[in-house]
């Protein structure tokens, strides 16, 4: 309990952390000193990491419970650290809030690529003064209810559209399949991947799916599309029209021909 009265949060911090006096072991710890803590403790949660639970128990199942049960789980992707893969994988799974971080410059594994990552040069003032604050505003989104979204949690939801009983979810696994093709096409290295342009028009076209608005052979149109045009100004503009307009509805749910964008 905090002075307060309140439930204290926990946040914990998966990180590559190294042998004492180590490179890695010195940058865990200024990361977590400096930048996870005070932007928990801003936010009302205590952020611990493996090494500093109480080791009266078995460790790597404590380690577990935390990844399980914590409010907020932080991961630093930073050279790629197995441990922190699988750990952040079981995180994941159980379709709980995690935030990203990685060291400025180094390249997002293809499998979290698409999942906002909070780059950070630990030795640069400004850059974990920023890291510090993008934190901050992460755990307050979380906080105000911000859906978790990843590779995980949307294949779990197409494999349960994809076994239903009835042949609109069916259909609508199908027509979720494209979508995701479609983010893969647009996702390349010369785009920010921090814009939110792919997460708007994802859910932009998803809900026009569920509302009958637009169909899978829409969809085809709008995949060739993606093709012919790839910069992110035509993807802006494309949701903003997207977002201020509503498409003629015609039987069966399609457009007269290709979508107006």
């Amino acid at each position: 309990m905090q002075e307060n009265g309140s439930v204290q949060k926990n946040c914990f911090f998966i990180s590559p952390i190294g042998t004492a006096n180590s490179d890695v072991r010195r940058r865990s710890d200024q990361i977590l000193k400096h930048i996870i803590k005070p932007a928990c403790q801003e936010c009302g949660y205590a952020a611990i990491r493996a090494d500093e639970i109480d080791n009266s128990g078995m460790i790597s199942t404590q380690i577990l419970e935390r990844i399980l049960n914590d409010g907020i789980v932080i991961a630093d992707l930073t050279d790629q650290n197995p441990n922190v893969f699988y750990e952040l994988a079981v995180r994941h799974a159980v379709r709980k809030p995690f935030i990203q971080i990685i060291a400025e410059g180094q390249s997002i594994p293809f499998d979290v690529q698409g999942i906002r990552t909070i780059e950070v040069d630990h030795q640069d003032l400004d850059s974990a003064a920023s890291a510090r604050e993008s934190i901050t505003k992460a755990i307050r989104a979380i906080d105000e209810g911000q859906p978790v979204d990843t590779p995980m949690t949307y294949t779990l939801n197409l494999q349960d559209l994809r076994s239903s009983g009835t042949a609109e979810e069916r259909g609508m696994a199908e027509i979720l399949d494209i979508v995701q093709n479609i983010q893969r096409q647009v996702r390349r290295p010369s785009v920010d991947r921090n814009t939110p342009d792919f997460t708007a028009l994802r859910s932009t076209i998803e809900d026009w799916a569920l509302e009958g608005k637009i169909t899978t052979d829409d969809l085809v149109v709008l995949e060739r599309r993606f093709r012919e045009k790839r910069n992110s100004l035509w993807i802006r503009e494309m949701v903003s029209a997207l977002s201020n307009s509503s498409p003629p509805h015609h039987p069966g749910g399609g457009f007269s021909s290709e979508p107006p964008f």
